[in-house]
């Protein structure tokens, strides 16, 4: 059996299950007694009713339900993964008394209904036993089993035992959902998948897909429209639609790709909703047609007579692959003067899509003139609030349309660098929880999906409000697609995923997020979560460095194998180099060729080491950690670098990846941002994972990588200066905490 990870150090008293379970506190009871359930106590089964075996939801956003059966399936392989045991399924007419301390997975038979917090009923509430004889799952449907599977995995994670206890839970709202910009970045779809499983284990249920957008028209130096980047992220089986994707089919998810991703998402609990943007944001079809444009070239002319033909056309090749009940238009910052037009396209739109394959249709909300005609957006529409002014929520609700919480004020971040100075909101890089665990700026006032307005703090949606669907996290790339790395997204997100599907399931009546252990539970989970490795975690088999390779003779070929992968942040490698080479992992590539250059490629685009200042480098803007404005005093020149030398890259998502040669700061690796309106610029650092798979060249003598970044501050000597706080993710150390603190700090909601 592999041993489980322990407990993280430094931490004050315990880490937290993320949400804890529990809808009220008189439902919840924990046993004081010595009885625990017990690891390796238990059989390595798992029983199933055949009732729940054969159950699929129907009450869900997705076309491919899972069953019972197929959850239970999901549960198997995260327990082999995390204990290292085969585990076996054995469907049964009714559950045993004796569960020989496996897991029991069956239908809910209580006598208190389960609902959401509006008091519908819900397919995803549970009950928790846990007894030495096995821990029950009992849930009101397929779903509501496989989130207690995510709570006892949480547990498991921490721990091998697990005190008895019992709870009742189910989500405060359905809608409990994280969304990023793929218009603006491609992102692969083992990525796709990966952010899934991470998201499932804090009970998130949907993945917006925004997959497709234009870079800002007026930021960044383009000779013309046309050159400015957009991207549509799925390739068209019909050859008469490629002009869409712009020469680009290697960035772009094939059906079958998709497919994938939507089933990995569904059999992890989590419904993947597309968006296709129009009528803005549409340079992919103004670039292909440009007769369909308004004199803001992004904008499509709704009043062309080939212009809404042109997007049912590309809907009609997409709608059946989007296995789900509801799909996202986009439809915002139009023209507000075309109002008439705009209402028309929204409302056509909806009855297309509904006529054509019987979803539901989402929108942003917009701001818009008075239209001439007396005409409104239909009722039925589904609107994604994101900004004061943009839409008014409470005027929204009572119009008649369901709503969808995304707030740019807690619930976005710009990836790299925010707007500034754009009003009314900068957005932060990474996800500021503090807008969560102290909405509106008042502390202790933990956020709800029922809370929009940070400027009025009494102007809130009521508690259980039944037109409230939930609330989506949003991350944007305003910036391009060569601002930011595919893991910077997850590194920018994962607080936010855990804290944000953490508040959504728990609501007004569930227990809050302790604000001292979020941190450190995130980190802890986020190296840990199955079926996926988005921190890039290398295992330790000791005290040493994660990597010591040294070539010897028998590496003398242009090839090496390492196996390692990637590294994740943070880390600290050192390279002893020669002459030229290529590390190369799938991830992306480290190089140092012939002329001495340095360079990072990654996702096509190159990162040479340029010039920075120890200042610049290693000192931080607490609003805009990792930003140096280009009137500061680095020359952010490319160096180079002559061999023999002693290469040491460290790197943190804040600072980025810092490069020390022989000994001495040498600068770092980061990209030009254009900031605002093209009235402010930036150099932002790059944050790479180290990559440790492949070694191609002979000019590189050894690699040595450990864990932590330790950053030199100016003054303190090159290879000085104080560890970066930020805890590296998926250390393998230990903290002796008490288990029976722990479990019942979760299921009595302390």
């Amino acid at each position: 059996m592999r041993l489980l990870h322990t407990l993280l150090p430094a931490v004050a008293s315990s880490l937290e299950l993320l949400p804890a379970p529990g809808i009220k506190q008189e439902a919840i009871s924990f046993s004081h007694s010595n009885s625990s359930w017990r690891l390796a106590d238990s059989s390595r089964k798992i029983f199933i009713t055949t009732s729940l075996a054969e159950l699929k939801d129907d009450d869900g956003l997705t076309l491919i339900p899972p069953s019972g059966l197929d959850f239970a399936e999901v549960l198997q392989e995260d327990l082999q993964s995390i204990t290292g045991d085969e585990w076996s399924i054995e469907q049964v007419d009714s559950l045993p008394k004796d569960g020989e301390g496996g897991f029991l997975l069956g239908e809910y038979d209580g006598d208190e209904e389960l609902t959401y917090e509006n008091g519908n009923p819900t397919t995803e509430g549970y009950a928790l036993n846990i007894a030495p004889s096995g821990i029950s799952i009992l849930g009101t449907g397929s779903r509501g089993m496989f989130w207690g599977t995510r709570t006892v995995l949480q547990m498991l994670l921490l721990n091998e035992t697990i005190p008895a206890g019992s709870t009742v839970d189910a989500p405060a709202v359905a809608t409990r959902g994280y969304m990023f910009d793929a218009g603006r970045k491609w992102y692969t779809k083992d990525f796709l998948k990966e952010m899934c499983s991470y998201a499932s284990l804090f009970k998130m249920s949907e993945f917006h897909y925004h997959l497709s957008d234009n870079y800002p028209l007026n930021r960044g130096k383009n000779d013309t429209w046309q050159d400015v980047y957009s991207h549509f992220s799925l390739l068209p089986e019909d050859d008469s639609l490629l002009g869409i994707i712009h020469g680009r089919e290697n960035d772009t998810l094939s059906k079958e790709d998709y497919m994938d991703v939507q089933s990995h998402c569904a059999r992890r609990g989590i419904a993947v909703i597309p968006e296709i943007e129009a009528p803005g944001h549409c340079l992919y079809v103004t670039k292909w047609k440009p007769e369909l444009s308004l004199e803001k070239r992004d904008l499509l002319n709704l009043s062309h007579p080939e212009t809404i033909p042109t997007i049912k056309r590309i809907w009609e090749e997409f709608l059946p692959w989007f296995e789900v009940k509801e799909v996202h238009v986009g439809a915002d910052e139009y023209d507000a003067t075309l109002a008439d037009d705009y209402i028309n396209f929204v409302n056509e739109m909806k009855t297309f899509i509904n006529e054509t394959s019987g979803k539901r249709t989402r929108i942003w909300g917009t701001p818009i003139d008075e239209p001439t005609e007396d005409i409104e957006i239909d009722t039925d529409i589904i609107v994604q609030h994101w900004q004061l002014g943009q839409s008014d929520p409470l005027d929204l609700i009572q119009k008649g349309h369901d709503v969808i919480n995304s707030n740019d004020w807690w619930a976005y971040m710009g990836i790299k660098n925010d707007h500034s100075p754009i009003f009314p909101a900068t957005y932060p890089q990474f996800f500021n929880d503090s807008r969560i665990l102290n909405f509106a700026g008042e502390e202790g006032w933990q956020w709800t999906p029922w809370d929009f307005n940070q400027v009025n703090a009494t102007q809130q949606m009521d508690v259980g409000e039944d037109r409230l669907k939930g609330a989506i996290m949003a991350a944007w790339n305003d910036n391009g697609p060569d601002a930011s790395t595919k893991l910077e997204m997850y590194y920018a997100m994962r607080v936010g995923i855990a804290l944000v599907g953490a508040r959504s399931w728990s609501g007004e009546r569930g227990p809050e997020v302790n604000p001292e252990t979020l941190n450190p539970t995130v980190d802890y989970f986020s190296a840990r979560a199955p079926g996926q490795n988005l921190d890039r975690v290398i295992k330790s088999d000791g005290d040493g460095p994660l990597v010591n390779w040294k070539r010897t003779d028998g590496d003398a070929e242009d090839q090496a194998k390492l196996g390692y992968g990637s590294k994740g942040m943070n880390y600290t490698m050192t390279l002893n180099a020669d002459g030229p080479f290529v590390l190369k992992s799938k991830d992306n590539q480290l190089s140092l060729d012939g002329e001495g250059n340095l360079i990072w490629n990654e996702d096509g685009y190159i990162y040479p080491l340029r010039s920075v200042t120890a200042d610049e480098a290693l000192v931080l803007d607490p609003g805009h950690p990792g930003r140096i404005w280009v009137n500061m005093t680095s020359t952010h020149d490319p160096i180079t670098v002559k061999t023999p030398a002693e290469i040491v890259i460290r790197t943190d998502v804040e600072h980025g990846a810092v490069a020390w040669i022989n000994g001495t700061l040498a600068g770092r690796f980061e990209v030009f941002v254009y900031g605002g309106k093209n009235t402010q610029f930036s150099w932002s650092q790059m944050a790479f994972v180290a990559p440790l798979e492949d070694v191609e060249g002979t000019g590189l003598a050894s690699v040595v990588v450990e864990d932590g970044a330790t950053m030199a501050a100016p003054g303190e000597g090159e290879g000085g200066g104080e560890e970066t706080p930020q805890l590296p993710p998926g250390s393998a150390v230990g903290v002796s905490v008490s288990v029976g603190l722990l479990v019942a700090m979760a299921l009595l909601a302390i």
